[in-house]
Order: structure tokens, then C-alpha cells, then sequence
């Protein structure tokens, strides 16, 4: 079944210090890849590349940023009618970031899980999550 990743999962993919949630987010990762069904929002995209940037700097988030456009996940451009559902959501979901909010709007259009464990998702009654 096709997966949006959110953000939180490359954060912990890249960031986690426990082998365990390390293991896990290779092993999803790669399956995901391998049956083609991972998507990534630019939105995730360009927030992936900030922390990068934040943590270990230019080069590195260049570098994340490369391996990710080349690894076989597909990647969603945020085009008008996703934004329109996006808007829509935050009217609907106020207290839910217009970030998680794009990113649900991809999950809702593509009838996929998001690959989270982010409490915002799980507020926005449209949206199925899983986790690792």
C-alpha cells in the first residue's frame, strides 16, 4: 500500500541513536523502494534539507537531498488542488500545522497511510496513519 512520508520518519531514520528504530526505518525504507510505494511531499523534502542544514550543514543536506531525489521514492509537488484541500483541512483543523496539513492533503488524494507517529496527523479524521 502506498505510504506518504512525513518528515518525522527521516528524522528519526537519520537522527534516532536507538539501533532498534535505526533497523526498522532501513528496513521500511527499503521496502518501500523496493515495491515503489513510498512518496515524499517537496513540503517533507524541504524540511528534511532544513534540519540537515541545522545539524550537519550545507554540504550534508546537499548530499540527503541528492540520495533522495535518486532513490526511487516518488516525489509530490504541492499543485492547486492540493493546496485547496490543505486550506481547507487547517479551516477545518486549527490547531494542526499547514505543513502537516499539505502533507495530509497528498495522503487524502493518493489514498495512502502517512508514514507517521506525529499526534497532528491522528487529529484529521480523513487521514490513516501507520508507523514503523
Amino acid at each position: 500500500m502506498r505510504q506518504v512520508i512525513d518528515t518525522r520518519f527521516f528524522i528519526e531514520h537519520f537522527y534516532s541513536t536507538d539501533p532498534q528504530i535505526q533497523r526498522k526505518t532501513k528496513q521500511k525504507l527499503k521496502e518501500l523502494i523496493e515495491r515503489r510505494e513510498g512518496t515524499i511531499p517537496t513540503i517533507v523534502l524541504a524540511e528534511l534539507v532544513k534540519i540537515t542544514c541545522e545539524k550537519r550543514g550545507r554540504e550534508e543536506a546537499d548530499l540527503r537531498y541528492i540520495s533522495v531525489l535518486r532513490s526511487g521514492l516518488s516525489i509530490v509537488e504541492l499543485n492547486s488542488d492540493l493546496a485547496r484541500e490543505a486550506g481547507l483541512l487547517r479551516c477545518s483543523y486549527r490547531d494542526v500545522p499547514i505543513g502537516d496539513c499539505i502533507i495530509a492533503s497528498i495522503g487524502i488524494a493518493s489514498r495512502a497511510t502517512v508514514l507517521t507517529d506525529d499526534p497532528h496527523f491522528r487529529k484529521i479524521k480523513q487521514v490513516k496513519t501507520t508507523w514503523i
